[in-house]
């Protein structure tokens, strides 16, 4: 099953890690070029600066299934990226996501929106269908009536410990939503809109939510036909 590893790790002050003419930023761009080189490296990597707070740095890798990430980390991995800790302060976590077939056009906008919703650990098989499909409401009735929105992506953690955002030692599943704008002024604009409005409910009302975070990120990006 295909599969998106998500990770988010902190950046040193005063680095400008998204630019290549810098030190920092070659290292950056270097770590992921190796990874993408290597036999068994993911199809597509994404990285970028979370909007909000630039001292964290979101990573996107598309893999064919979480065993041949498993493989390649054990053989390629801590060779790949023995240079970010010079630049990176820790790594948050490491996880995986299944993800419709639009991600790609959503983490190359020029900006995009993640929407992280919490849930309990034990959330069952029928529990996380029918969040899904409150999700997909929300789509219909409120993105897809948006010219600024240039693509919408969704689909729930492989693991059942994502570490939730703001509550230090609590964990639990993750329906993940991208959302893809040509800015933040676009999403703002948006959000003020009565279709947006009467639609948040969908979202916010999931049945179980432990949490709902929301956050924008604009990505850079490089995959086996581009290194």
């Amino acid at each position: 099953m295909a599969v998106t590893e998500i990770g988010c790790m902190g950046v040193k002050p005063n680095l400008n890690i998204m630019d290549p003419s810098t030190r920092e930023g070659r290292i950056m761009t270097g770590a992921y070029e190796a990874v993408v080189s290597k036999p068994g490296g993911p199809q597509q990597v994404y990285w970028g600066l979370e909007i909000e707070n630039p001292l964290s740095v979101w990573a996107f890798f598309d893999w064919d299934s979480v065993e041949e990430h498993e493989v390649f980390a054990k053989a390629f991995g801590g060779e790949a990226v023995k240079e970010l800790p010079t630049i990176l302060t820790h790594g948050e976590f490491t996880k995986h996501i299944t993800m419709k077939k639009t991600e790609p056009l959503v983490l190359q906008s020029p900006v995009t929106e993640v929407m992280l919703a919490y849930f309990p650990s034990d959330i069952s098989p029928a529990g996380k269908d029918k969040a899904a499909a409150q999700l997909q409401q929300f789509v219909e009735k409120s993105l897809e009536n948006c010219s600024d929105v240039t693509a919408v992506s969704y689909g729930w953690g492989v693991e059942n410990d994502f570490p939730v955002r703001g509550e230090p030692g609590q964990l639990g599943s993750l329906l993940t939503a991208f959302i893809g704008w040509p800015s933040i002024d676009a999403h703002k604009k948006f959000r003020e809109m009565e279709a947006f409005k009467e639609s948040m409910g969908f979202v916010r009302d999931m049945e179980g939510i432990v949490k709902l975070a929301m956050f924008h990120i604009s990505c850079q990006s490089l995959g086996k036909e581009t290194k």
